[in-house]
């Protein structure tokens, strides 16, 4: 009996610690999403020539298409971005586990977007695309560490729960 629940013990760790291990590649994969959300927006907008609203309505990544909807209901893209923002970053939001640093990437096109002519929406789509990429990369390599880390001390503590058992 001792052993069975030793045994118990050690997986139930481990696997907490695997699971924790996942919460920081979560950034990285949201930066993915929102990274591939502008690729589509850019041939959207620019090359289907869809307005903007429509273009962030139709969008599959939510922070984009809540952007559109607002934008479709009289807003300008600033605006709207900033209303939604704080509901979009909270604890349960869609965008809840983004850096500051992630978040202002994101702040920075939307008050540009719409505003110019289209070399300069290229430009700003395409400065966003390279910072998300770089965040994203950034935050790859830290989750990967942390993944390890958490696996391994659940392992670690599961065995020393067993340890304790025996």
């Amino acid at each position: 009996m001792r052993t069975a629940l030793a045994v118990l013990a050690a997986a139930l760790a481990a696997l907490i610690g695997r699971s924790l291990g996942a919460v920081p590649a979560r950034r990285a994969r949201v930066l993915r999403e929102a990274m591939d959300a502008l690729q589509i927006l850019r041939v959207r907008m620019l090359e289907r020539l869809l307005p903007l609203h429509a273009a962030l309505a139709q969008s599959r990544f939510e922070a984009f298409r809540r952007t559109g909807e607002r934008m479709a209901a009289g807003e300008d893209a600033n605006g709207a971005w900033r209303a939604l923002l704080p509901a979009l970053a909270r604890r349960g939001g869609p965008l809840d586990c983004l850096s500051r640093e992630d978040l202002a990437a994101l702040t920075a096109l939307f008050d540009g977007l719409g505003m110019g002519a289209r070399a300069e929406q290229e430009g700003l789509l395409s400065g966003t695309a390279r910072e998300l990429g770089r965040l994203e990369a950034e935050a790859a390599k830290y989750g990967a560490e942390k993944a390890r880390l958490y696996a391994t001390l659940g392992l670690l503590f599961g065995l020393m729960l067993a340890v304790a058992f025996i």
